[in-house]
Formats: C-alpha cells, sequence, structure tokens
C-alpha cells in the first residue's frame, strides 16, 4: 500500500542513486531461494507463513513455508524540486573596515541550509572587480588577501542544491581610510632677520594609522612668496623638516610673518597644516656709557689741541656685530670734534676763533641693520662766555579781561654769541599783585596768564610793569613790559535755570504775573531786557510782565502748562533760562438753558416717572466747573408733582390726577455748576382739555412747529437771508449780465433756423367765468386743543 514519507524524512537524490529498501527485521518479508539459489528452481522463493522470524534464523521445517514462483515486491518513490536553500538568519548584509586590515582576516562566513539537500556556496560577483579578497566556497569564509581597496564593495553569494534551487545574498564591505595626521601643526618659529646660514626651522610629526600607507609631505604655499622655505627629511630620519636656506633676505622692516602651508597625502586623503615663521629684528646695540637724558663733561679749552681725545662712546651687540658710530651736531658744523669707529671723540681742529662755548653732539651707532641713538654728549669750553641779550624788550601789551588760564600774552627773545648756552628766564611784576595773574615760562621766556581770573571789574590795577631777566648760567640780561588789563562785554547770567510763574486763563491782554527772575550781569550799568519764546504769551522786556497775547480758555483745549525759553540780553551778549507757566482753569463759563421759558402739556393722566422734557443746561467749561446740577422750585402748584433729573429731564414725580382741563402750572428749573454759577428757566405746564366730538381716544402730542416761538424766530431770520440772497443776485444780474449781446445772439440763431414767419394775427379771447364754491361753516360748537405728547398707551 501506498506510505506518504513526512517532509523531515525526505531525502535528497542524486544522478546515480538507487531506489532500495531499509527496515527494521520485523518488517521484512521472510524468504529463502529454492535448491539454495542453484538449479532450475531457483527462483521459487519461500516465504514463511507466520511471523515473528529474525534475519538469519534457521528453520528446519518447510511446513511453514509456502513456495511462489515469480513473487514481486513493488517499491515506489517520487520525486519533486526540493525546498529552496536558506542563508542563515542574521546573515550580516553590511560591514566596515579600515584600510590596514591584516591579510587573512575574516570578513564574513556565509552560511545557508536546506535539510535534506547539498548545498553548494559560490561567490557570484564583486562590485568593483578586486584582487584583495578571497571565498572558499566549502567553508564559506571571506577574507582578505591583500591590501583593501578604498571605498564599498559589493558582493554576491548564491547557495545552490542538487535540484538547482538557490538563493542569493548581497553583501557590501566598506573600506575607509585612516587620513594622515599632522601632529604638531599649526606651530610657529621665530628667525633673526640677519640669519644667513642654511637653517632646520621646525621638524615635523606626521602619522597615518594605516600601516601600508606611505605618506608625502610638500608646502604647497608660502604668504607672502618666498622660496628660501622648502621640505626634506631632518637628519638621520624620515621625518619631514621645514628649512629656511641660507642667504634668505629676511627683512623686519619689509615683512615680519610668513605663513607656510604644508599639505601630507598618502595618496586616499590629504591634510594641511600652517606654520608661521616671524621674523625679528636683529638686537640693536647698546651705547653703554651715555645715558638717555643729558649727558655732559667740562673742557679747558686751553688744555686741549688737535688729537686731545676728550671721550670714548662704548657699546655692546648680542650678535657681535661690527659697529659704527657718527654723529650729529648743535652747531651743526660740530665744531673741532669728530667721532671715531672706534668711539673715539677727538679734537681735529685748533680751538682759535671758535667763539661757542658748549656743543651737543648726537652720538648714533649702527650694527648693519639698525641705527641706534641719537644719545647726546654736550661739551662745554669753561673758559669762554658771551653774556646773552634780550633782544625784543622793552614793550607793551593788551590782555583782555576772562583771558584763559594757561594763555600766552608775550615771548620774550634773546641772543647769544655762546649758541649752545643753556638759558633760563626769570621776572618780577610790579606791582606784586601782577604775579597772581602772569608769570614767564623759565625755558622759552613765554609770559601766560596764570589760573587766576582776570576781572577787570574787581582787579583794581590794570596795568603791570614785568621786569623779564634771562641767564646763561653766568651772566644775565633783561628787559621790560608793560602789561595793560582791557575792559570786555560779558554776557548776563542767569543764577538759577528754571523758573516758575502760574495765571488764570482768560482773554488777549490779561496779566499772569511777573517771574522772580535772578539775573546778574558783571557789567555795570548794563541795561538788561527780556524776550519770550512762547507765542501765547507776551513778556515786557523791562518789567517782566506776562501777559495773554491771545484769548486763552483751557476749556476749548488750551493746554494748563508751557515751558518757554526766557532770554536775557544786555545789547550784545544773552543768557538764557526756562520758565515753566501753569495756567489754571477758571469758571468762565455760566451753564444755560436753551430758551429762559417754555411751554409743555402735561396730561393729567400721566405716569409717575414720564418724562415731559429734556431741558439740559450747556456749561462751556471742563472738569469740575462744567459739571451741571439741577434744582426745580414748584412751590406754586401746592405740591411736588413734577422733578428734574440730574440729566435735565423734567418729569412727573406723582399724579396728576387732581387737574382739572385747561388748567395750568409753572415751575422754576436752576442749573449749577461746580463753581457756583447758576441759570433759571419758567416752565409752563398746561393740562389739555378732552374733545367730546368723536369716540376716539385723545392723545398727547409735541408742540407745532409754528406754536413754539423759538422756532417762528429763528425761521423769520433764515428767511431774512434768504430774501437777501435772492436780491442780491438779482443785482448782479442786472449789473453785469449783457442782456443786449444774449438778444442779438438769439435773433442770428432764429434767423437761420426760421424759413416762414406767419403774419400775426390778434385773438380775443372771452374770461373763463370760476364756479363758485360755497365753504361750509363750521359747527356752532367746535371745541380744538393742540396736544403736544403722545401717550404710551390708550387712556380712556
Amino acid at each position: 500500500m501506498p506510505v506518504t514519507v513526512a517532509a523531515a524524512d525526505q531525502i535528497a537524490v542524486d544522478i546515480g542513486d538507487y531506489l532500495g529498501f531499509k527496515s527494521t527485521g520485523a518488517t521484512i518479508v521472510k524468504y529463502d531461494r529454492t535448491n539454495s539459489g542453484v538449479g532450475s528452481n531457483n527462483e521459487y522463493v519461500q516465504f514463511s507463513t507466520t511471523t515473528g522470524h529474525t534475519v538469519g534464523e534457521t528453520l528446519q521445517a518447510y511446513a511453514e513455508y509456502t513456495t511462489e514462483r515469480n513473487i514481486k515486491f513493488g517499491l515506489k518513490a517520487t520525486l519533486g524540486p526540493g525546498a529552496t536553500p536558506q542563508f542563515q538568519a542574521g546573515l550580516a548584509t553590511t560591514s566596515s573596515v579600515t584600510d590596514d586590515t591584516a591579510v587573512s582576516t575574516t570578513l564574513l562566513t556565509v552560511v545557508a541550509t536546506d535539510p535534506g539537500d547539498t548545498i553548494t556556496l559560490s561567490l557570484q560577483s564583486t562590485t568593483p572587480t578586486s584582487t584583495a579578497f578571497n571565498f572558499d566556497a566549502a567553508s564559506g569564509v571571506l577574507s582578505t588577501v591583500d591590501q583593501l581597496p578604498i571605498g564599498n564593495t559589493a558582493f554576491v553569494f548564491r547557495a545552490t542544491d542538487l535540484c538547482g534551487n538557490f538563493v542569493e545574498h548581497t553583501f557590501t564591505l566598506t573600506v575607509t581610510n585612516f587620513p594622515p595626521v599632522i601632529e604638531n601643526l599649526p606651530a610657529s618659529t621665530e628667525v633673526s632677520e640677519d640669519v644667513n646660514v642654511e637653517t632646520q626651522l621646525y621638524v615635523l610629526t606626521v602619522t597615518d594609522a594605516s600601516l601600508a600607507d606611505t605618506v608625502t609631505c610638500t608646502i604647497t604655499s608660502v604668504n607672502p612668496a618666498l622660496t628660501a622655505l622648502y621640505l626634506r627629511y631632518a637628519t638621520g630620519t624620515s621625518n619631514y623638516a621645514i628649512n629656511l636656506r641660507a642667504n634668505a633676505g629676511l627683512n623686519y622692516d619689509t615683512q615680519r610673518t610668513y605663513t607656510v602651508t604644508v599639505q601630507c597625502t598618502d595618496t586616499k586623503d590629504t591634510t594641511s597644516g600652517t606654520f608661521t615663521v616671524y621674523v625679528l629684528r636683529n638686537q640693536p646695540p647698546t651705547i653703554t656709557n651715555l645715558q638717555a637724558t643729558q649727558n655732559s663733561i667740562d673742557v679747558a679749552s686751553s688744555s686741549v689741541s688737535i688729537g686731545t681725545k676728550v671721550f670714548t662712546v662704548t657699546s655692546t651687540d648680542l650678535e657681535n656685530d661690527q659697529l659704527f658710530y657718527n654723529m650729529t651736531c648743535v652747531p651743526a658744523s660740530c665744531g673741532p670734534f669728530k667721532i671715531y669707529d672706534s668711539g673715539a671723540i677727538l679734537v681735529d681742529k685748533s680751538l682759535t676763533g671758535f667763539t661757542d662755548t658748549a656743543y651737543d653732539l648726537f652720538v648714533y651707532v649702527y650694527d648693519g641693520h639698525t641705527l641706534v641713538g641719537p644719545r647726546s654728549l654736550t661739551i662745554k669750553f669753561s673758559d669762554i662766555n658771551t653774556p646773552p641779550v634780550v633782544t625784543n624788550l622793552p614793550t607793551t601789551v593788551s590782555v583782555p579781561e576772562n583771558t584763559a588760564p594757561s594763555t600766552g600774552v608775550f615771548t620774550a627773545t634773546k641772543s647769544d654769541v655762546n649758541s649752545l648756552d643753556t638759558h633760563t628766564w626769570t621776572a618780577t611784576i610790579s606791582p606784586a599783585s601782577g604775579s597772581l595773574y602772569f608769570t614767564i615760562d623759565g625755558t622759552t621766556g613765554a609770559v601766560k596768564t596764570t589760573s587766576a581770573n582776570i576781572d577787570y571789574e574787581t582787579i583794581g590795577t590794570t596795568t603791570f610793569l614785568m621786569t623779564a631777566y634771562v641767564s646763561d648760567g653766568s651772566a644775565s640780561a633783561s628787559g621790560t613790559l608793560t602789561i595793560s588789563i582791557t575792559n570786555q562785554n560779558e554776557a548776563p547770567q542767569f543764577q538759577v535755570s528754571t523758573y516758575t510763574l502760574t495765571g488764570n486763563e482768560g482773554s488777549a491782554g490779561s496779566t499772569l504775573g511777573t517771574p522772580s527772575f535772578s539775573v546778574i550781569d558783571p557789567d555795570a550799568g548794563a541795561t538788561l531786557t527780556y524776550t519770550l519764546s512762547c507765542p501765547e504769551l507776551t513778556m515786557n522786556p523791562t518789567t517782566r510782565v506776562v501777559t495773554l497775547s491771545t484769548n486763552y480758555d483751557v476749556d476749548t483745549g488750551s493746554a494748563t502748562s508751557l515751558s518757554c525759553t526766557v532770554t536775557v540780553s544786555d545789547g550784545e551778549l544773552t543768557d538764557t533760562a526756562t520758565l515753566n507757566v501753569n495756567i489754571n482753569n477758571i469758571n468762565d463759563n455760566t451753564p444755560t438753558f436753551t430758551a429762559s421759558s417754555y411751554s409743555f402739556y402735561a396730561q393729567p393722566y400721566s405716569d409717575v416717572g414720564t418724562i415731559i422734557a429734556s431741558l439740559p443746561a450747556a456749561d462751556g467749561d471742563i472738569g469740575t466747573f462744567g459739571q451741571v446740577t439741577y434744582s426745580i422750585d414748584q412751590s406754586s402748584t401746592g405740591g411736588n408733582y413734577f422733578g428734574i433729573s440730574s440729566t435735565g429731564d423734567l418729569f412727573v414725580a406723582s399724579s396728576l390726577a387732581g387737574f382739572t382741563s385747561g388748567q395750568t402750572m409753572a415751575v422754576t428749573l436752576t442749573a449749577t455748576d461746580g463753581g457756583g454759577l447758576t441759570d433759571t428757566a419758567t416752565v409752563t405746564l398746561v393740562v389739555p382739555s378732552v374733545t367730546t366730538t368723536t369716540a376716539s381716544t385723545t392723545t398727547d402730542r409735541y408742540l407745532t412747529f409754528f406754536e413754539d416761538t423759538r422756532n417762528v424766530a429763528w425761521f423769520v431770520t433764515v428767511l431774512v437771508i434768504t430774501l437777501g440772497l435772492v436780491i442780491l443776485n438779482a443785482y448782479f444780474i442786472v449789473r453785469f449780465v449783457d442782456f443786449h449781446n444774449i438778444k442779438r445772439t438769439c435773433e442770428r440763431m432764429c434767423r437761420k433756423k426760421r424759413k416762414w414767419k406767419p403774419k400775426r394775427q390778434i385773438i380775443t379771447r372771452e374770461p373763463t367765468p370760476i364756479p363758485y364754491v360755497k365753504t361750509p361753516r363750521a359747527p356752532a360748537t367746535f371745541d380744538t386743543w393742540n396736544a403736544w405728547r403722545i401717550p404710551d398707551k390708550f387712556h380712556p
């Protein structure tokens, strides 16, 4: 019978495989060949009819066997394509390594499974093609065999079973490069400008983690350009070094800094760094025996002759450069002196005929790079002197009062045959108080003012006599200077920067007050005038009284305070201050009703609270003064039948049912503003009659237009103005319009258009009689009344 083999028990087959049967002994049909398999009956098969036999068992009786000929056993195998191989779960698809990965390093182990089948692994493709990798199909190991290429390499692996089923897996390997690293850049060094031999400036430390890489370095730029900088291996090493060629031509004054850009590459990546060369000025020589301040020696002219050494300048130089000396002099010719390269100063001329008592020598030393100096040396001849002479005195100068401190007013001059003498100026002043205001500079002879203020009005004496003296240390000379103080106009000054004035609003010309200005003028008797910058105000230029220049009303928006600039003038000079003017709002407007009297109807059936009329009073004041309150005097009515609200509404305060038709009542309204000003109005209230001729309910109404006398008044005014305008227009038409021209124009137009003119005929007509219409008379009893108000609801 057919047997289904479970998938787990199915086996793989290959070409040359045979179908067989394998099982335990109990399931095998026990059989023996006849004749022990010999002779013509050897194809008889004997099989036991019993069970329980085992392989190799010997039976002695044939009773248990049945002999059959041509017995067949059937076995059937069903072949199928089988399952597709599968790569191991979690098999990597990407990986990353560096280019220094060692040879024979395993990058990936490919594992695939297919139960019951034989799998063959293969590497289908490598993109891009590379010989740096090896794939062992038997072990599934992908490994390195050479230095790895930089970038991404894609591998496609295939697993194939015996039936030809396959599956592919893509694996991408990323190989990264370690770029070279310049470990010790940026860096800098200092080089003296006078270096003239080949010099190693700096040794580079360059590393590359990719051990197989070879790094090369070059100088790509020098800014500014300097071809004397170059790279080469440091002696005895494989490290690059930055070197400076001999006679590089460095000059501190021309270029002090060079920036070197170094670039290193391993053919795959490049890195760079900067190196800065600072050029140092050559260390200048130092003069050791002449101080920076004044140096001097005394020489007796009688004791020196040509060739006498009077002084030797000594110097040092850190670079031991050869030193050279020179000097300049005052007088410019250097007189009888000369300096040599040894630093010795000698007398090289006879002193006969020289009148200068001193020579200022200015010594310089030069090391081929830097000139140092000058250092001064004064050589004085102690036995030669000529007194100085004051050249521009006596004289007189004028000095204005209030001249600023330290202002020069005069400079005394001198002459001296001994031009190198040192001169000192001194002075005395008469009267002695003049020394409070003037002094003389001991070096220049300049006469200047001191820090004391010179005030013509208080100084007392206005003329001083100064005697100036000049000395060369051995002899002196003098001269006199007359100093005259002149009076100057001085500006008036406000003693306070801000003043305040307070007044009331009012009409133009109203006085606000007089500010209490505090002004001083150093000039006695000066006439001062005042002006004010605010256009709303006017200030009397002499009395300082401030008045309003225009009508000023705070209620209409005028400001309650003004800030003005006050200017005081003495006719030439001025000063300014600020005047703050506060303007008070006064109660200058009276509350006013629109009329002095009113008339209204009051229905006897009006509800309490019914508003009869709104009679507000207007008040032009703002603020408290403009707040209006109302009161009512209704004593004539005999009760409190009416009231008035805070807004001027006249209303019914109690029932009017007790009043009869046609009865009249009068009340007085009073409006009072916040300042106590009042206005009154009389209100006449009429209780109307009730019409009985119709059945309809009577209603209140307002007074008609012409029943109100106020309306009649303004209506008549408008009518008169309109009539005047009509008359004026008629006058202009008659006075200025050319009717003749209009007539001529019309006639011309008519003649052009008219072709036939009919003859005139007189037509007479009888007047049409006007029919007589009789107007019906009013009934004997006809009672009318005018209601002023329509009631809110029907009243029976």
